[in-house]
């Protein structure tokens, strides 16, 4: 865990609401240097703390197959099978979880042809995968990222 000040704090709230918010407008609302923004900034994302990034609708922008595969992998092969994960394109989510399954994957593709071709070509390869169960999204209702900027 990263310790996080005060202002890293402020700074990723409203980078969550706000990504293209100037490093000017973030020193004017925070009553300090543009020059301790950016270094802040650049802190939070050297540490993998802050990625910044604009966020697509799949389903809007031409990828309408949003899927999301539930996944049993024995422990002991969990890490194997995240990095064959990795290697597939259109992979674009992968967790580890607890519970009825062990790893979550999110897949986008342009068809249910490719989806199909992606399960019976790609994830058959995968050793360790002992099954899996998906649910194909039909539309995004809400989509936020305002999570994860507090102190314990």
């Amino acid at each position: 865990m990263i310790d996080l000040s005060d202002l890293d704090i402020k700074l990723l709230k409203e980078l969550q609401k706000d990504g293209k918010k100037s490093y000017t407008h973030l020193a004017e609302q925070f009553d300090t240097t543009v020059a301790t923004v950016s270094n802040r900034v650049q802190r939070l994302m050297d540490q993998d703390v802050l990625k910044i990034v604009g966020v697509v609708n799949p389903i809007k922008t031409g990828n309408p197959f949003v899927c999301i595969f539930g996944m049993k992998v024995p422990m002991n092969k969990q890490q194997s099978v995240i990095d064959e994960l990795h290697k597939i394109k259109d992979v674009r989510y992968i967790s580890s979880a607890v519970g009825t399954f062990d790893i979550f994957v999110e897949v986008v593709t342009s068809s249910n042809i490719e989806l199909y071709r992606i399960m019976r070509e790609e994830f058959s390869q995968i050793e360790g995968i002992e099954k899996y169960e998906s649910s194909i999204l039909l539309e995004v209702h809400k989509q936020s990222y305002e999570f994860g900027a507090n102190k314990p």
